[in-house]
Protein backbone atom coordinates (compact mmCIF):
# COMPACT_ATOMS: atom_id res chain seq x y z
CA UNK A 1 0.00 0.00 0.00
CA UNK A 2 1.22 3.54 -0.61
CA UNK A 3 2.13 5.63 2.47
CA UNK A 4 -0.27 8.38 3.49
CA UNK A 5 1.58 10.15 6.34
CA UNK A 6 4.86 9.46 8.20
CA UNK A 7 5.56 6.53 5.85
CA UNK A 8 2.78 4.44 7.44
CA UNK A 9 0.63 2.28 5.22
CA UNK A 10 -3.11 1.88 5.11
CA UNK A 11 -4.36 -0.74 7.58
CA UNK A 12 -4.92 -4.28 6.32
CA UNK A 13 -7.69 -4.86 8.89
CA UNK A 14 -8.73 -8.50 8.69
CA UNK A 15 -5.67 -9.83 6.87
CA UNK A 16 -3.69 -9.41 10.09
CA UNK A 17 -6.29 -10.91 12.46
CA UNK A 18 -5.29 -14.62 12.24
CA UNK A 19 -1.63 -13.93 13.00
CA UNK A 20 -2.37 -11.50 15.83
CA UNK A 21 -4.96 -13.83 17.36
CA UNK A 22 -2.43 -16.69 17.36
CA UNK A 23 0.18 -14.51 19.09
CA UNK A 24 -2.27 -13.15 21.68
CA UNK A 25 -3.46 -16.65 22.60
CA UNK A 26 0.01 -18.25 22.57
CA UNK A 27 1.55 -15.53 24.75
CA UNK A 28 -1.54 -15.29 27.04
CA UNK A 29 -1.83 -11.52 26.59
CA UNK A 30 -4.34 -9.76 28.89
CA UNK A 31 -3.82 -6.11 27.96
CA UNK A 32 -2.87 -4.58 24.63
CA UNK A 33 -1.27 -1.11 24.65
CA UNK A 34 -0.73 1.02 21.58
CA UNK A 35 0.51 4.51 20.79
CA UNK A 36 1.48 6.66 17.82
CA UNK A 37 -1.58 7.87 15.96
CA UNK A 38 -0.19 7.02 12.53
CA UNK A 39 0.90 3.48 13.39
CA UNK A 40 -1.26 1.00 11.53
CA UNK A 41 0.15 -1.83 13.68
CA UNK A 42 -0.97 -0.15 16.92
CA UNK A 43 -4.44 0.66 15.57
CA UNK A 44 -4.99 -2.83 14.16
CA UNK A 45 -3.79 -4.53 17.35
CA UNK A 46 -6.11 -2.40 19.50
CA UNK A 47 -9.04 -3.00 17.16
CA UNK A 48 -8.59 -6.77 17.04
CA UNK A 49 -7.77 -7.09 20.76
CA UNK A 50 -10.99 -5.30 21.61
CA UNK A 51 -12.88 -7.62 19.26
CA UNK A 52 -11.32 -10.62 21.02
CA UNK A 53 -12.43 -9.28 24.43
CA UNK A 54 -9.03 -8.17 25.70
CA UNK A 55 -8.46 -4.93 27.61
CA UNK A 56 -6.96 -2.12 25.54
CA UNK A 57 -5.04 1.06 26.38
CA UNK A 58 -4.02 3.81 23.96
CA UNK A 59 -1.49 6.58 24.66
CA UNK A 60 -1.63 9.68 22.51
CA UNK A 61 1.57 11.70 22.16
CA UNK A 62 0.46 14.14 19.51
CA UNK A 63 -2.07 16.74 18.55
CA UNK A 64 -3.53 16.89 15.07
CA UNK A 65 -5.35 20.00 13.96
CA UNK A 66 -7.64 20.51 11.01
CA UNK A 67 -5.26 22.65 8.94
CA UNK A 68 -4.52 20.08 6.25
CA UNK A 69 -6.02 16.97 4.69
CA UNK A 70 -3.59 14.55 6.38
CA UNK A 71 -4.49 15.79 9.86
CA UNK A 72 -8.20 15.56 9.12
CA UNK A 73 -7.72 12.02 7.84
CA UNK A 74 -5.75 10.95 10.92
CA UNK A 75 -8.40 12.47 13.21
CA UNK A 76 -11.10 10.46 11.44
CA UNK A 77 -9.08 7.25 11.72
CA UNK A 78 -8.49 7.86 15.43
CA UNK A 79 -12.19 8.53 15.94
CA UNK A 80 -12.96 5.14 14.37
CA UNK A 81 -10.27 3.11 16.13
CA UNK A 82 -10.51 4.65 19.60
CA UNK A 83 -14.25 4.14 20.08
CA UNK A 84 -13.63 0.68 21.59
CA UNK A 85 -10.50 1.43 23.64
CA UNK A 86 -10.95 0.76 27.35
CA UNK A 87 -8.58 3.51 28.56
CA UNK A 88 -6.80 6.42 26.93
CA UNK A 89 -3.75 8.26 28.19
CA UNK A 90 -3.00 11.71 26.78
CA UNK A 91 0.55 13.04 27.03
CA UNK A 92 1.27 16.66 26.24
Amino acid sequence: FPPFVDDCTLPTFFGFLPLLRKILIRERIDIVHGHQATSNLAQECLFHASTLGLKTVYTDHSLFGFADAASIHVNKLLNFFLTNVDHAICVS
